[in-house]
């Protein structure tokens, strides 16, 4: 007779455990192993969803900070867009001012030079006028010289003549006179 081959085994600590007894242990030890792995994966599964949580919040806090640059952007584009626009209507007022300020200091340098020409037409006018007056003057002083040297040249005959006169009757006398004496 042979032996059959016995089902109990020792055991590490050198007991020997029946076929059932390690059926029992080592579901025992899965149900550990099942137990440790479940523990294992929940942490895993709780460390997922946290990562899943962060990226979640990392992800709206982008999309935030996005919309607020966007935000931001658009701000400073409408600002930029109403500066341009303010700084285009000044230029325009400016401009047209400017524009005014010329047409303005135009017609006052024609209306100075219209002015000045007609004084200056005035002052050759008075000018012409004094210079035939002059003329007049000389001309009435140029007769009345001549008219008062004639008379004076006249005169001047008249007294030599009545000079003349006079030295021959006081010539006259004289003769008398010495032929008297």
């Amino acid at each position: 007779m042979s032996a059959a081959p016995s089902t109990a085994k020792s055991s590490p600590t050198g007991e020997t455990l029946s076929a059932e007894e390690r059926l029992e242990k080592v579901e025992l030890l899965w149900a550990e192993e099942r137990v440790g792995n479940q523990r294992h994966l929940a942490e895993i599964n709780a460390e997922t969803a946290q990562l899943k949580e962060t990226i979640n919040a990392l992800r709206d806090s982008m999309e935030q900070a996005r919309f607020g640059e966007q935000e931001r952007i658009q701000k400073a584009v409408a600002s930029a867009d109403d500066e341009a626009r303010q700084l285009k209507a000044t230029a325009n007022a400016l401009r047209d001012q400017l524009e005014m300020q010329r047409a303005t200091e135009s017609e006052r340098t024609q209306k100075a030079v219209a002015e000045a020409n007609a004084e200056i037409v005035q002052l050759k006018a008075a000018i012409n006028a004094l210079r035939d007056e002059i003329e007049r003057q000389k001309a009435s002083e140029t007769e009345r010289t001549q008219k008062t040297l004639a008379q004076s040249t006249a005169e001047i005959v008249q007294l030599k003549a009545s000079i003349d006169a006079l030295r021959l009757r006081l010539d006259e006398v004289r003769q008398k006179a010495g032929a008297d004496a």
